[in-house]
């Protein structure tokens, strides 16, 4: 007696009908297991008048400390500026110090992750208060060279944590970075 053997198409049947087999029992369990039937419906909510916006409403930012506004200016100075390096390594978070990798050694040459902005001849500084909490504020801020300076304004971001409690509380810089903007060409 001779054996049949089954043809490609049929053993490739076979395979497909397994793995819609399985792929149904798997569906089937999760549905069954991961299902809660006693789980609450969701409410419907009633729909809007028409004509009304439902906006949030945002958290109250806490204002900002003057001891990080200055934390934050003298950052600048010291770091973007690259005026006092070893004040920058003081003002920088440990953060952003674990971010650079560096020693202190290391941090004092220079090298370090703040995008340099000179600010020699520096005519002034604005702030904008993106985020304030009581231990985080991020703000972006706009330096304005003087005069002739061959550099352009520029903005960045500058993010700082609290550290310490009470009066052993400080402001360190933990983020800086320039904002970017790319410029819309304009027609005709």
């Amino acid at each position: 007696m001779s054996k049949t053997v089954p043809s490609k198409s049929v053993r490739a049947l076979t395979w497909v009908s397994v793995l819609v087999l399985v792929a149904g029992v798997i569906a089937f369990a999760t549905v069954k297991i991961g299902g809660d039937d006693d789980a609450a419906p969701v409410a419907q909510s009633e729909p809007l008048p028409e004509g009304s916006t439902f906006t949030p409403e945002a958290p109250k930012p806490e204002p900002v400390p003057a001891a990080a506004r200055q934390a934050a200016g003298e950052f600048i100075l010291a770091a973007a500026g690259r005026e006092d390096l070893k004040k920058a390594w003081k003002l920088a978070h440990p953060d952003m110090k674990r971010d650079c990798g560096c020693t202190y050694k290391e941090w004092l040459t220079g090298d370090i992750p703040v995008v340099f902005y000179p600010t020699d001849g520096l005519e002034g500084a604005s702030f904008a208060v993106d985020e304030s909490t009581k231990k985080r504020v991020v703000m972006q801020v706009a330096l304005v060279p003087g005069k002739g300076a061959d550099v352009e304004p520029q903005a960045f971001y500058i993010g700082l944590k609290a550290v310490g409690e009470g009066a052993q509380q400080r402001w360190l810089v933990d983020y800086w970075a320039p904002i970017s903007a790319t410029p819309i060409p304009q027609i005709g």
